[in-house]
């Protein structure tokens, strides 16, 4: 769906209120390409260059936004091997624009390349290697924001709503998830067990994270990772949960497929990062971080109505899915992950 080109005068679509705060010298397009689950992005055409408008669903707060983008300039001054986004400056001077309703957005220029596929083993072992130059990066650079995003391990607090009753109440609603009844009751019980690990994980290695890091945040060309997307959820978190986000991607019914994309990417992170034995004994624990947080974060979309039940539904199968899968071969696991990173 292609929205009617700009002008200088507010042309009624949904994304004039944002554009018109930026001063191109020809009219603008906005296009619906790709978007991600949390925020809304438009393909921006304008004075023969291509860039992404990104409205963010999530919140009404500039102060996030602020975050991301100095953690974006902190990498800017950082040789990577692939490009990450690059704010554009609205008429204001500012990186932030905002509609009187309060909703926010960004443009930033485009990365060319297409996502990469969670088939493709150069690809795989490609967003391991970025992954894990993206994380010597963040160690060191001068990022001017103190994070506002709480690491994954508080999961208890920052979802402090989501307690057992309240979810079961959800789940009974029309959506259908009373239907998952088993792998509810299975991650409320793993649940109450990670949390039990707070201390353990908080003593981990700490740094800065991208924090959501998966095929569709990253952008290839051929072969090669050619950048990283969707800064939004850094944060100061353990650092082993840079890889464990990515690894939540490949657990399968088809075990040999799934152990060797655990490998590739394994093997592409270690070429930059070596994890203590500690990391390496908690990472399991940490994927499954991963995914109860994105559990209780869709319960909160569902809550209030950004997404169909359905969408819950779905995660609350994934993570149980994970869960069992990464109980069931541990031993596969711990030989691999010693093998690349210790």
């Amino acid at each position: 769906m292609m929205e009617r080109p700009g002008t200088k005068a507010a042309d009624g679509s949904r994304f004039a209120v944002f554009l018109e705060q930026y001063a191109f010298d020809e009219p603008w397009r906005a296009v619906k390409e790709e978007s991600g689950m949390n925020n809304t992005t438009r393909m921006v055409y304008a004075d023969g260059r291509k860039y992404v408008l990104r409205v963010y669903d999530n919140h009404c707060d500039p102060a996030i936004v602020t975050v991301e983008h100095a953690v974006l300039l902190g990498l800017s001054r950082s040789r990577l091997r692939f490009q990450v986004p690059r704010p554009v400056s609205n008429r204001g001077g500012g990186t932030i624009t905002a509609a009187k309703d309060g909703k926010l957005a960004a443009l930033y220029g485009y990365i060319q390349g297409t996502r990469p596929s969670a088939d493709d083993r150069d690809h795989i072992r490609g967003l391991g290697a970025a992954a894990g130059e993206l994380s010597v990066a963040l160690k060191t650079a001068s990022i001017a924001a103190a994070p506002l995003y709480t690491p994954y391990y508080d999961f208890a607090e920052t979802h402090g709503w989501a307690e057992g009753e309240v979810l079961h109440r959800l789940a009974e609603r029309e959506s259908g998830t009373g239907g998952c009844r088993r792998e509810l009751e299975l991650l409320l019980a793993e649940r109450v067990r990670l949390a039990a690990l707070k201390e353990r994980f908080a003593a981990l290695p700490r740094q800065w994270i991208h924090g959501d890091l998966n095929f569709t945040n990253a952008v290839a060309r051929e072969d090669q990772i050619a950048g990283l997307l969707d800064f939004e959820f850094c944060a100061v978190d353990a650092r082993a949960m840079e890889p464990a986000v990515v690894l939540a991607e490949f657990p399968d019914a088809d075990l040999e497929a799934a152990l060797d994309k655990f490998a590739l990417f394994c093997e592409g992170f270690g070429r930059h990062v070596r994890l203590s034995g500690d990391e390496i004994r908690l990472l399991p624990e940490l994927i499954k971080l991963r995914m109860m947080d994105v559990v209780l974060h869709f319960a909160g979309r569902f809550r209030e109505g950004l997404d169909p039940g359905s969408v819950w539904e779905g995660q609350i199968r994934r993570a149980a899915f994970v869960t069992e899968w990464l109980d069931g071969h541990r031993g596969a696991l711990a030989a691999l992950f010693e093998r690349y990173f210790a």
